[in-house]
């Protein structure tokens, strides 16, 4: 038996990364649906972000069990 066994797992991430002036920031929304998008600059990122969001309300393994509570 595995320490995880049981425990939490990672079903959908957002990674953002602005490393600091003149560069250009990027985003990676992912989830264990199959969803794997990436977009690069202030707008796109700031979209992806909103869309990542909406994914996380709408997507049957993040809301899987969430009726009944």
């Amino acid at each position: 038996m595995t320490a995880f066994a049981g425990g939490p797992r990672i079903v959908a991430l957002l990674r953002i990364s602005a490393p600091g002036r003149d560069t250009t920031p990027s985003a990676r929304s992912w989830c264990s649906c199959g969803r794997n998008l990436a977009a690069f600059g202030q707008r796109k990122v700031a979209a992806l972000i909103a869309d990542h969001t909406r994914h996380r309300a709408v997507c049957p393994l993040l809301t899987e069990g969430k009726e009944a509570a």
